[in-house]
Order: structure tokens, then sequence, then C-alpha cells
């Protein structure tokens, strides 16, 4: 089976925060060998349920200028882990199918898609890779629908019982101690922090940075916003040196922040640590690579470099059902992947004859959902918490590779702190 500016900020942000699969299984949470073994009841009642299959939706931008571009991987991610769980019997003896449908990057395209999905082709759920699910939102869950995406906007964390995600970076005033711990241990001690105002998802996780850092006794001596194409890298400069900062922080996209990196080098200003929200990748390493030296990036996944089981399984997966894809190595083909792997998973919770209810209750039982270590431990019963487990990869000194930073406390070496404010479990 196979304002967009400001928007494609926003969906790259969110792809990076992030997104279980058992590495002994070669990638595969929802359990096959039930479907190795159990006949299917031929007569579940549920949406998109036969004998033999059962449908599911897929919405995302295949169309939209930047938006589609940057979801340009999200199809062949969700069909690979798709494909490899047929591969391996299916879910409970059925064979999953997808259909797709395109929202156009805007709400009003997402909303007719969902309905003739839901309306016309009965589909058991949806699988939403989407920056414009929210007008639909409402609607969706009080028709009882499953819905399993990335959290690209406020609605994912607006109390849906039946949306499910993998980590937000909506839920502003729920701080975690985990960037200032990394911090102070980088030896850190004062730090500035440079925001892109004109981006929800860079306001929302400065936000959160300042009392992280200050939690653990790192003092914020200066902000500034800071627009790409209008601000100029000088000005912060001219913060660094007047507040005497160690340490640069950036909630921002990662071309302009190198850009400010880069002039503070120059200019003779002293780092203990340089610290940005995004900007994981190897093609802008192999164009930036200098200018990055020393620079760490927040993930909420391993590093496509770890030569993990788990890494392992999804780069064979990929290869084998989505070759098409140039380089799997990016974050929205990953994300999309374990949007995939979270849906397959729901079904095998389901039950043999799955209901849109018990897939929403029992997938909101699992505690410490991670794809097999592929992502930070997630506690799928409280979407509106925060979360407490990241990754921190730091370019070399050469600036031609990125390093796992050590000293992570958590699972798969992830560094886990703990959350500032209150949660938001399901009753």
């Amino acid at each position: 089976m196979k304002g967009q500016h400001l928007r494609g900020r926003t969906v790259a942000a969110a792809a990076a925060t992030l997104l279980g699969l058992s590495a002994a299984a070669g990638c595969a949470s929802a359990s096959s060998s039930p479907g190795s073994t159990d006949a299917a009841d031929s007569s579940c009642p549920s949406p998109g349920v036969t004998s033999k299959t059962i449908k599911l939706g897929l919405i995302y931008p295949d169309t939209g200028g930047v938006v589609s571009a940057a979801f340009h991987s999200a199809r062949s991610a969700i069909e690979a882990r798709v494909d490899l769980q047929n591969a391996k019997g299916g879910v409970h003896g059925r064979q999953v199918v997808l259909e797709w449908r395109d929202d156009e990057s805007t709400p009003e395209a997402f909303s007719r898609a969902a309905h003739d999905l839901l309306d016309n082709e009965h589909v058991f759920g949806l699988i939403a890779q989407s920056i414009v699910i929210g007008p639909s939102a409402e609607w969706m869950d009080k028709a009882g629908v499953p819905v399993v995406g990335v959290a690209a906007d406020k609605s994912w964390t607006e109390g849906h019982d039946n949306m499910f995600n993998f980590g937000s970076l909506f839920n502003e005033g729920k701080p975690v101690s985990t960037f200032g711990e990394y911090v102070k241990k980088q030896g850190g001690t004062k730090a500035y922090l440079v925001v892109d105002q004109s981006s929800p998802a860079s306001h929302s996780l400065a936000v959160q940075f300042a009392p992280s850092l200050t939690s653990q006794g790192v003092s914020v001596v200066g902000t500034s916003d800071y627009s790409e194409s209008v601000s100029s890298p000088a000005k912060v400069v001219d913060g660094l040196r007047r507040t005497g900062a160690d340490a640069l922080i950036g909630t921002m996209q990662p071309e302009p922040y190198i850009d400010i990196l880069a002039a503070a080098k120059a200019a003779g200003i002293r780092l203990k640590v340089a610290l940005v929200s995004a900007g994981y990748g190897t093609q802008l390493l192999s164009t930036r690579g200098r200018d990055m030296a020393g620079m760490s990036v927040i993930t909420g996944y391993q590093s496509f470099q770890q030569n993990s089981p788990t890494m392992r399984a999804y780069h064979d997966a990929m290869a084998a059902y989505a070759p098409e894809l140039p380089d799997p190595d990016e974050e929205v083909a990953l994300a999309s992947y374990v949007t995939a792997d979270e849906m397959l998973l729901g079904l095998d919770r389901a039950g043999q004859c799955p209901t849109r209810e018990a897939f929403i209750q029992n997938l909101r039982q699992v505690h410490d959902y991670s794809a097999g270590g592929l992502i930070a431990p997630v506690d799928l019963n409280e979407p509106e918490a925060p979360a407490k487990c990241f990754n921190f990869l730091r370019v070399n000194a050469a600036g031609d590779a990125f390093e796992v930073a050590p000293g992570g406390n958590g699972p798969a070496g992830f560094w886990c702190g703990t959350a500032l404010g209150s949660g938001g479990a399901r009753k």
C-alpha cells in the first residue's frame, strides 16, 4: 500500500520534541502471535472490522505548501509500520488496511476527510498526522472515534479521551526539571534564553525552560526575542557579553540559532552550554557542522546513530517497507512510525473483537509506552502531563557527528527529571 511559514515552524518543533515496539519481536508492539492461531470473529459488529481485515483512516497534508513538505515522509513511515505488522500476521488474525485522505493543510479539508473516512469508508479509527485537527476534535470525541497522532496543537491536551499522542509541547505552566538538570551538569550557571515569539511552540517551550533552569540553581540572566530575517545575531551576542551568561538556550528553529552561536564564537564568547530545542539531522550537520560544534539538541527519542536493537529494527523495517524514502533518519518519519505503532498497540489491547470503547479504555492503561525504547517512556493515561524524559545529543568538536550526552538516569539512557507542576491523569 502504498500564515504557512509559521505553521511549518510549529510542525518542526512539534516533531522534534518529541513520537511498545518489542525489539525481540522485530519492532512490533501489537501482538502478532494471537493472529497466527486465533480465528477472527466474523460477527464482530465494530466499524471497519471484518473477519479478515480492520480498516483504519489516515489523514495527513499531502498538499499544502511548507506544511506538506514537512510531512513528506509521514505516509511512507506509517505504511511501513502497518506492513511490518501485517507480515507478522496482523492484529488478532486481521490484516490492517489503510485508507488515506489529504487534509490540504486546512481545518475545513481535514473535517471533510474525516467525515468521508468515518461516514463512507466506515473506518475503525484515525491516524491523524495533522496540524489542523483542532476544530474537528470536539465532534470526533463525541462520536467516540479513536484518534492517534502527533500533538501539534492544544486540542490534544484539552481532555479528549479519544485522542492519543506520545508527548506534547502544548502543556504550558507544567515545566519539568530535566532541562535544568542537563544545563547544570554541563557546568552552566547563568542562562540566556532566545525565543521566537512568532512561533507558539517556541513560546510554549520558553515558558517551561525558565522554571526548569531556576529549579536547578541556574539563573536566567537575559532573554531575547528573535525572528529569522528580522533580528540580528549581534543583538544576542551583546546580551551574552553584558550579562556574563555561560549558557545559550534557544527555543527556536536551528538555522537562526546556529547563526547566533557562530557569531558568539567569533566574538570570543566562552559558553559552557549551547542548547537548542531542534536541529538534529545529518543534512544540517553536513552544511553547518563547524558552526554547530559543541551544540546540544533536545530529542524525545533515541539517536538514529545508536546501534541499539530497537533502532536497528526501525531501520530494517523502513528499508524493507519504505524503500522510496531516501533517508528514514528524520524526525517526522520516526514520529509517524511510532504513531502507527501506538495505533496498532491500541488495536491489540482492544481484544479479539475490538470496539472503539475498548480501544480507548485499554490504551489509557498503558503507563510506560516507549515503542520498545525508540522514544522516552510516556504514560498514556496522563496526556496533559509534561514529558519528563529526553535525550540530549551533542555535536562533537570536529563538527561532523552527533554524540549522545552521557549521564541519563532513565530507561535506554534518557534523561528523566521530575514534574514541577501538576499533571493531568485520566480518571
